[in-house]
């Protein structure tokens, strides 16, 4: 029982987490394109290693840049924007007190 507790809440609930992560950053970089952008270009490459990022499969996104976007407290005069902000924020809160759970239990026992 003690082995299917750890494998559900140190494998599989963080990798949910990340895709839930990973899904919600597509989509706001999917409205940032749209609605807004001069904030999407800002956040990304206009070519990296030859690739151009509007034909590309993935994002070429800086993450300084996408990270200083998250934390940063205006949100372009958009409420959806507010709600991708905060859903992102709560999604790396909780990957983030998942690792300190597993490091503390690491260090106890």
């Amino acid at each position: 029982m003690q082995a299917f507790f750890s494998f559900i809440f140190f494998l599989l609930l963080p990798l949910a987490i990340g895709v839930l992560i990973i899904y919600l950053s597509i989509d706001l970089f999917e409205y940032l394109k749209k609605y807004h952008p001069m904030a999407y270009k800002q956040m990304s490459f206009e070519s990296l290693f030859g690739m151009s990022g509007d034909n590309s499969l993935i994002y070429l996104i800086k993450p300084q840049e996408y990270f200083r976007f998250l934390l940063a407290p205006a949100d372009l005069q958009d409420h959806n924007i507010k709600v991708y902000k905060h859903r992102l924020k709560l999604g790396f809160i909780a990957l983030l007190g998942l690792f300190v759970i597993y490091l503390l239990l690491n260090l106890i026992f």
